[in-house]
């Protein structure tokens, strides 16, 4: 974020700090990346994945300055609105592969068919209505348009595809982690443990949620972190203004540029959920048994990739959400070996094994070192697991 501000963001366009209740509403519409199964086996399978998803993404306009509120969008149209609104959902009941996510009571992302009330990016509703769904605007936040991450995505797309090792990962890294950052919630809580004679200086020094008090020497601090460094000193002010007012946030984030984000991602992987030859998908990547057009595949920004080099899975079997395995032969004619399961180490298990697994057999691995979290006295153990795979 620091080298973000500090290199590549225009002076010109500060990024807008939302307040509370504005971040309440659009946090509703803030959703991640899917991953569904489609078909349980399949023969001659292409895996390909996008070339930086997010940062691809973050390519497009973001809201940037809060225009208004809208109490009532309902003869609005759609195509005029820019930003993030409740909205009335109808999605036809024989819709074969949904897309429009949505919070289930238990808070699970569904994606369901019906009729359903919810917040969402106007992008993301424009590219639904194209498919068949239904929308209806009720009210929202309306935003002015910001190219903001192009320079930094840009630069650092470079060094990454043209570097390696450490170099290469750092690059990535600035890349994948920036937008999560402007999701931050509004309030983050770090925990320390400091020595009994540092409790004082902390208690007035910091903004503390609790003290649990772990010896006689040691006590673990509960702080209030991600605000800005005058926070002290503006404190009261801003809880006189918070009662008076509706209250302006400590924190450095903007949901609204995270959401969006993360909306415009899915957006690209709609064309490729809805492929004839869908087999998998996850966030940024797809299994399907159809080649994808030439000037699909490539090393730039945005398109897909062919993760084995032009290799054909030869047999695969999809049994949930990361619980996958498959094996294809390379151009040595060696057969290679592929599996995802949750629990157990990636790579792991034999095409033998899955099989077994989609058959109805149990699989039983032994972890070796397996963290143990214990809260009350805060230790961890490390020992060994025993888990079992079973399709279920």
């Amino acid at each position: 974020m620091k080298i973000f501000r500090l290199r590549f963001l225009d002076n010109k366009t500060p990024i807008p700090i939302l307040k509370g209740i504005e971040d309440s509403f659009i946090r509703k519409g803030y959703f991640g990346g899917a991953t569904d199964f489609y078909k349980f086996y399949a023969q001659n399978i292409k895996y390909y994945d996008v070339n930086s998803l997010y940062p691809f993404a973050m390519l497009k306009p973001m809201p940037h300055k809060l225009v208004k509120f809208h109490k009532d969008l309902t003869n609005f149209k759609l195509d005029n609105f820019f930003g993030f609104c409740l909205a009335e959902v109808n999605c036809p009941k024989n819709m074969l592969r949904p897309i429009l996510p949505y919070k289930s009571k238990d808070n699970k992302t569904i994606f369901p068919t019906g009729k359903w009330i919810g917040v969402y990016f106007s992008e993301e509703l424009k590219a639904v209505v194209k498919l068949g769904y239904n929308i209806q605007l009720i009210n929202g936040y309306e935003f002015t348009k910001e190219y903001i991450f192009k320079d930094y995505v840009e630069h650092f797309y470079e060094s990454k595809k043209n570097s390696f090792g450490a170099e290469r990962f750092i690059a990535k890294m600035h890349l994948n982690q920036l937008y999560g950052i402007f999701g931050r919630r509004l309030d983050l809580i770090e925990t320390i443990n400091i020595s009994a004679d540092k409790l004082d200086d902390y208690l007035l020094g910091k903004v503390i949620k609790s003290v649990i008090e772990i010896t006689d020497d040691i006590y673990a601090v509960l702080i209030h972190t991600n605000m800005r460094s005058t926070i002290l000193e503006e404190l009261n002010i801003h809880l006189e203004f918070e009662r008076k007012n509706n209250f302006i946030p400590t924190v450095q984030s903007n949901v609204a540029i995270a959401a969006a984000v993360t909306s415009y991602a899915r957006i690209h992987m709609i064309p490729f959920k809805l492929d004839s030859g869908i087999v998998y998908t996850d966030t940024d990547s797809i299994f399907t048994t159809n080649s994808l057009p030439f000037e699909e595949v490539g090393r730039e920004l945005g398109l897909m990739k062919d993760e084995l080099t032009g290799n054909t899975i030869k047999e695969g079997y999809f049994l949930g959400i990361k619980k996958y395995g498959y094996y294809y032969i390379d151009e040595n004619g060696n057969t290679i070996t592929s599996s995802v399961f949750s629990g157990i180490e990636r790579n792991s298990l034999t095409f033998e094994d899955v099989t077994n697994i989609a058959d109805g057999g149990v699989i039983t691995r032994n972890v070796p070192i397996r963290f143990n979290r214990h809260i009350k006295d805060l230790n961890i153990e490390i020992k060994p697991a025993t888990v079992t795979v079973s399709y279920n």
